[in-house]
């Protein structure tokens, strides 16, 4: 089948290999049956894949072919394709189009067979129309230094996790001691947000029985503090108002408390050399909370080679191959009793998976309801919290107004799906 690259920028590392079959089958493929598995990501996102497709090369008989496509161009190019009458085999993506939906495989056979996480399913029509492939979470890193020069203790087992407010006075009691100069700075992400707001009890934003989006008075009380953490300095408030980069602030040695991911772990591990760094449990106020992240895998009907392309993706949800791939890129699993030995920060991917396994649904929940409506809903309502509080920050609009909106959007685009 002849496939449309158009400007697609091929990984240097690009693969082709010859035939499908998992690691229980011997399926018969020829050369000319080339998969093309579209990837987005950054360089060891794509290394892990092409690495992973390398393997498949040495034991199986397909033809593979690894393309990158920028993140911001997957669903154009990808819609684009399934309109044309020619999509891609497989990709590897974190959102959808709705004009996919009628054409995506149903991967729940291989997704129960090779024990992937039902949790993170996403099923549309009664059909898993595409499993996690690789997952992240939200944590907190500390600046291990300034922590020590103060003299402040942090939590160093699950035994002692520390409330929101033991949490803020420890990052600040850092900072009066220290020439640290915030507590506290968060990604202008309303991913982490929600986190946040998970740990004070919120339950998201939520349909109530008659199809209105709501969200809890915890939700509420979790937006009052952090927009407190901002008015009163130990949170840099132009993090979240201009766009202030809060990785680069944490990297420079001027923050305590940085509130981000594992996908921080490699950068941090190789480039972070002027202080010493460490993954320490996020604060609790209601109850313990991550949030999920990460991407899935899909496949498309209509390619001709739907048979060879699910033999290769149960292939990848091998045990051994699952946990080598999630070594290559820094993932953390999504296949149950996987044990993945990482090449660096082991101790803080084992803090990330505490996290996880200690975590109320809502945290996995959440990511699979509006993932799920991508395939289902016209519209979008992504970041409309996060833009709402930036409001609020720059005293536009108040808290309740901020919520108002919210919920309102959600209705308006979520409402009838």
């Amino acid at each position: 089948m002849k496939k449309k690259l158009g400007v697609f920028v091929l990984l240097s590392s690009t693969v082709l290999i010859s035939a499908c079959g998992n690691g229980g089958s011997s399926g018969e493929g020829s050369s000319d049956e080339t998969i093309e598995f579209l990837v987005s990501g950054d360089d060891v996102e794509g290394n892990a894949m092409s690495n992973m497709a390398e393997k498949y090369n040495e034991e199986m008989d397909a033809n593979v072919e690894v393309v990158e496509v920028p993140y911001e161009d997957m669903d154009t190019r990808v819609t684009n394709m399934v309109r044309d009458g020619d999509p891609p085999e497989l990709i590897r993506t974190a959102g959808f189009s709705p004009l996919w939906n009628d054409q995506l495989l149903d991967l729940g056979e291989i997704g129960n067979e090779r024990n992937v996480d039902e949790s993170l399913f996403i099923e549309t029509d009664n059909e898993v129309k595409a499993l996690p492939l690789d997952l992240t979470a939200v944590g907190m890193y500390i600046n291990k230094d300034l922590f020590d020069e103060a003299g402040v203790e942090y939590p160093t087992s699950e035994e002692d996790v520390w409330t929101w407010e033991e949490f803020t006075s420890s990052v600040n009691e850092v900072t009066e001691n220290t020439e640290g100069e915030y507590g506290f700075v968060m990604d202008q992400s309303e991913h982490r947000l929600l986190t946040m707001l998970y740990q004070f009890g919120s339950q998201g934003i939520t349909p109530n029985d008659n199809g209105e989006y709501e969200v809890n008075q915890e939700t509420i009380e979790g937006l009052e503090y952090f927009v407190d953490l901002n008015n009163d300095g130990t949170m840099p408030k132009n993090v979240w108002t201009s766009g202030e980069n809060a990785t680069s602030m944490f990297k420079s040695g001027r923050v305590a408390a940085y509130m981000s991911g594992n996908w921080q772990l490699q950068d941090f591990s190789e480039n972070v050399n002027n202080f010493e760094w460490q993954s320490v449990y996020m604060p609790q106020e209601e109850t313990r909370a991550t949030n999920l992240g990460g991407n899935y895998i899909t496949a498309f009907d209509g390619t001709g080679n739907e048979e060879a392309t699910q033999d290769f993706i149960s292939w990848l949800y091998e045990k051994e191959n699952h946990e080598e791939m999630a070594n290559y890129g820094g993932y953390l699993p999504v296949v149950e009793d996987a044990e993945v030995d990482y090449e660096f920060a082991n101790e803080s991917f084992e803090i990330y998976q505490n996290e996880i396994d200690a975590s109320a649904d809502v945290s996995s929940y959440m990511k699979r309801e509006i993932d799920t409506k991508q395939l289902t809903a016209e519209g979008n309502a992504q970041d409309v919290l996060r833009e709402e509080v930036i409001g609020v920050l720059n005293n536009d609009q108040s808290i309740e107004d901020a919520i108002e909106t919210t919920t309102e959007t959600y209705t308006e685009v979520y409402g009838n799906n």
